[in-house]
């Protein structure tokens, strides 16, 4: 099903506005070496060998600067629930970086970019089991 979804572009339609493509939110690369997401933003990189988040090639900020990854619940034309997904950089800066109608798949992402920018480095490191276990 979300093969489907990618694959479709829908026309959202709000009163007094002219029709516009949406872009579906969706994490174009997860790698050890970065995470891409695209959405009607741009393209968000998460690089982790040079630790930063970038759009559309541009560096915004690097992962010490962030200070928070936010799923914000959006204000709409009454038409339903609207989730967006911000990057706190500074007391005053924020980065918008997509934002859906599904909640659930909002926090996933903002999860995941989150994730991306703790560990950093490479993918999250296999658990230990204790000895004797």
């Amino acid at each position: 099903m979300p093969r489907l979804l990618n694959a479709i572009v829908r026309i959202s339609w709000r009163p007094g506005r002219l029709p516009r493509l949406v872009r579906p939110l969706r994490i174009a690369q997860d790698d050890p070496l970065q995470l891409a997401i695209d959405s009607r933003r741009g393209t968000f990189v998460a690089d982790h060998r040079r630790r930063t988040l970038s759009r559309n090639g541009r560096v915004l900020a690097r992962f010490k600067d962030i200070q928070s990854v936010d799923v914000v619940s959006e204000r709409t034309d009454g038409i339903g629930g609207h989730w967006a997904i911000w990057a706190r950089v500074g007391p005053l800066m924020r980065v918008k970086i997509g934002d859906t109608d599904d909640d659930l798949h909002a926090a996933l992402v903002a999860a995941r970019l989150t994730a991306a920018m703790v560990v950093g480095n490479g993918p999250v490191p296999p658990m230990e089991l204790m000895p004797g276990s």
